[in-house]
Parts: structure tokens; C-alpha cells; sequence
């Protein structure tokens, strides 16, 4: 007998989302044994591997794991699991190109897989692997870097994100400017004031030390 437990997942790139009701969506039913099953706990760097095996088997170069990828996906999981319902939309109506923004990745890229019921990330990844949009997303060869996350609803349900990006140009450049001129910032010495500044903050100049007030 077939257990009515559905495995859902949908693909979503670079922001947009393909509806259900079309392709990329992926249903299974599976065992009352399989359902029983405790959910895996998520081990980023064993997804990693996986996912870079799926890449170089298909002639696709490797990515590594980014911690802000990483950040968008968790709040993707967390908001999935805060409505018991999968899908791309943050809880605010964010995208994942805006997620991963918020998480200080400035993406050119920003495609998301999710999937929701499976007991481990190997589960998860084979659901991925037998849907055309999920595999297209996971073979981009533009991608560089992904970021995986689960979260469980109070029932223990599981949500599973996987965000795969690719980052402007210019990016490492601009953040390090911006922390370089936070750093010059933050170590800047307020300037004496002279006789003439002195005069003209209407402070009394003092002669004998020869500074402001």
C-alpha cells in the first residue's frame, strides 16, 4: 500500500518561480517504512561533495560552500517551516536574489532549489537530480559557490533550501574598499582646533597652552 506522504520540490532561478502546476515540480509517494524514518541532520560539507560530484560527473566544474549563500537558504528553510508550506517567497515576499543581497552576496545569479518531506539530503539530491528544472540549476556552469540549509516545522516536517550563486565582478573589490574606508574611519583622530577655529566655535583660546577651550 502506497503511503499519501508527498515529497515536493520546486526550482526557482535567479528570482523567479515556476509554478507547480507546470514543470519542475516533483511529487512522490513513498512507504509507510520510509515515512517512519527520523530526518537526517544537514552536514554542509558532506552536501558539498555531493553536489560536486553530481557537477563533475556532468562535466560541470565544482563550487564551494559560502556562508551568506548559506544565510539566504537558512531563512528560506526557517520561513518555509514557519507556514508549514514550501516555496520561493520569503516570508516578507523577498526573492532569492534579494535574499541572498540581505546576506551581503552580491549575486549576478541567485538560483534556488527546494524540497520539502525528504529524510536526508541524499533523498533530497535524488529528488533534484530526476527533475529537469532542479538539474538545471544544479549543472549551471556559471555558478560558483552554493549554500544549503534545513529547517523542520513544529511537526518536525523538514524544508530543505539550496541556493547556487555566482557573484558580480566587482564585488570582492567593493567590499573591501567599503571596509577599508570603515576602517579609516573608525581609527580618525579629531583635528585640534586653531586660534581661528577657536574664535569662530565662539570658545576661549588659552595662550598659555596654546590650544582650544
Amino acid at each position: 500500500m502506497i503511503a499519501a506522504l508527498t515529497l515536493l520540490a520546486t526550482p526557482a532561478a535567479a528570482g523567479w518561480t515556476l509554478p507547480c502546476l507546470f514543470s519542475g515540480c516533483s511529487i512522490t509517494f513513498v512507504s509507510p517504512e520510509y515515512a517512519a524514518k527520523p530526518v537526517q541532520p544537514l552536514d554542509p560539507e558532506a552536501a558539498l561533495a555531493q553536489i560536486n560530484a553530481y557537477r563533475t560527473k556532468n562535466g560541470r566544474k565544482p563550487v564551494v560552500l559560502d556562508e551568506r549563500l548559506s544565510r539566504a537558504a537558512a531563512a528560506q528553510s526557517k520561513a518555509q517551516a514557519g507556514r508549514s508550506r514550501i516555496g520561493h517567497d520569503g516570508s516578507d515576499g523577498s526573492k532569492p536574489m534579494q535574499r541572498a543581497a540581505r546576506a551581503g552576496y552580491r549575486a549576478k545569479i541567485a538560483s534556488e532549489n527546494v524540497a520539502s518531506g525528504q529524510k536526508s539530503f541524499s533523498d533530497v539530491m535524488r529528488s533534484w537530480e530526476g527533475s529537469s528544472g532542479h538539474r538545471e540549476n544544479l549543472l549551471r556552469p556559471e555558478v560558483t559557490a552554493v549554500g544549503v540549509a534545513m529547517a523542520k516545522n513544529s511537526s518536525g516536517w523538514p524544508y530543505w533550501t539550496l541556493v547556487l550563486g555566482a557573484e558580480k565582478a566587482n564585488a570582492k573589490k567593493d567590499t573591501e574598499e567599503s571596509a577599508k574606508m570603515g576602517k579609516e574611519e573608525g581609527h580618525a583622530q579629531p583635528q585640534p582646533l586653531t586660534r581661528e577655529g577657536c574664535k569662530t566655535a565662539d570658545m576661549k583660546w588659552n595662550d598659555q597652552s596654546n590650544v582650544c577651550g
